[in-house]
């Protein structure tokens, strides 16, 4: 049973859908075509009062302006994740963790999605993403079993295993997070966290582990730590914080770091490590605990990185926690603020136009020259863009509860 903080935790950003255990690999079963069509997929949520139940929506539509309810979407899970590589879709169960992983495909020429495949894992393996090699080729990580699942992409059907249960400081588990590819390595973010202590980071394990895997030949090669600068929780699980880690224009490798999401109020520590490029050892140098820095247009300093897209150039768009806006609910306090971020400068910007949100609406993503942010505010609930070439926002669509992902065919 997972405890309130790891829930919160969950919550914070899980920004999507999922979809129920079937036999659709059964021939016999029909072909599960969806009933919306359009060249966007969106994504929201309709929350109970108390923030942690639900229902979430999946659709398909064309026209990115005005105001789009629910009426035509499919109902799917409350609190899973969602995918898409290519024409891929796939629909995790990470917060109930009873089932598995979902594949869909898109068709450009009739703008649909169909159910291809299913695969199941353990019951509260909190899976949210994978990284896919090849075409037949993808790993997927275990969040709380400590393993990576080898599986393929296409068939859904498991082919082999890492283990990482050594390398976990305290339990059986590292809980694998976000991973990326760069030169032939699987750089895969382990959270380290304590299940005895509401699954917060370790108080005697301050520092961020990154498992180096050979994608040739599934191999850990080392684990690398960055114990300087005392930051933890390294990415998210969700694939909707996949922007979590990235690569800049040469090729060096960042993180950023949740910590303990502003709720540990003697540790705000949060910010960014990075591996450079042709390197596996971490340079301090580009550490950054943003907790230190006054946000600009305001007062408040970030207390948790809960989302980030790299747009270029030393520049992150990201939603940060605000530790002085949680409220008496996690769930729903609208504590998350989106602000502009510049690693080469070190500066903090609160992007104007953008509500503060709830951490179910905290997407963030790029469509051709903006960036998208999901916000559920007081009064302004919906898709948002920005563009960093003018430094102005503006309002995409509204919609019917919490906004949490978006996709542009």
């Amino acid at each position: 049973m997972y405890s309130k903080f790891f829930l919160t935790v969950c919550s914070l950003a899980l920004l999507s859908v999922s979809c129920k255990k079937d036999d659709n690999n059964n021939p016999t079963n029909p072909t599960i075509i969806s009933k919306s069509s359009g060249k966007y997929l969106l994504e929201t949520s309709t929350k109970n009062g108390d923030g942690m139940s639900g229902s979430s929506y999946l659709q398909l539509f064309n026209n990115l302006s005005g105001e789009i309810d629910n009426s035509k979407a499919e109902q799917t899970e409350f609190g899973s994740s969602v995918q898409v590589i290519g024409n891929e879709v796939y629909i995790f169960d990470t917060m109930k963790g009873v089932g598995g992983v979902t594949l869909w495909t898109y068709n450009p020429t009739d703008q649909r999605l169909t159910k291809r495949a299913h695969l199941d894992t353990p019951a509260g393996s909190m899976i949210g993403h994978l990284e896919k090699v090849s075409d037949t080729k993808a790993y997927l990580p275990l969040y709380t079993q400590g393993v990576v699942w080898i599986i393929n992409p296409k068939t859904m059907q498991r082919t082999g295993e890492i283990a990482l249960n050594s390398y976990a400081h305290g339990d059986a588990s590292p809980e694998p997070a976000m991973g990326l590819i760069r030169d032939g390595k699987y750089y895969l973010c382990l959270n380290q966290i304590d299940p005895a202590k509401s699954w917060q980071p370790y108080a005697d394990y301050q520092q961020c582990d990154v498992a180096i895997i050979d994608i040739q030949t599934d191999k850990v090669e080392k684990i690398a730590s960055e114990k300087v600068t005392g930051l933890t929780f390294p990415t998210r699980p969700m694939s909707q914080c996949s922007g979590m880690i990235f690569t800049n224009e040469v090729g060096d490798l960042y993180m950023a770091t949740a910590g303990y999401f502003g709720y540990n109020l003697n540790n705000t520590k949060c910010g960014f490590i990075a591996l450079n490029k042709g390197s596996n050892e971490f340079d301090t140098a580009k550490s950054w605990d943003i907790s230190t820095t006054t946000i600009e247009g305001t007062s408040y300093k970030p207390a948790a990185v809960y989302n980030c897209q790299y747009i270029g150039n030393g520049k992150v768009a990201a939603y940060v926690g605000i530790t002085e806006l949680n409220g008496d609910n996690a769930y729903t306090a609208k504590n998350s603020m989106a602000v502009l971020i510049d690693l080469n400068a070190k500066t903090i910007k609160k992007i104007d136009g953008i509500p503060l949100t709830d951490g179910h609406s905290i997407y963030i993503g790029k469509y051709k020259d903006l960036v998208v942010f999901a916000a559920f505010g007081t009064d302004k609930i919906g898709l948002f863009s920005y563009n960093p070439t003018t430094n102005t926002t503006e309002k995409l669509l509204s919609t019917i509860g919490n906004a949490s992902f978006f996709h542009a065919f």
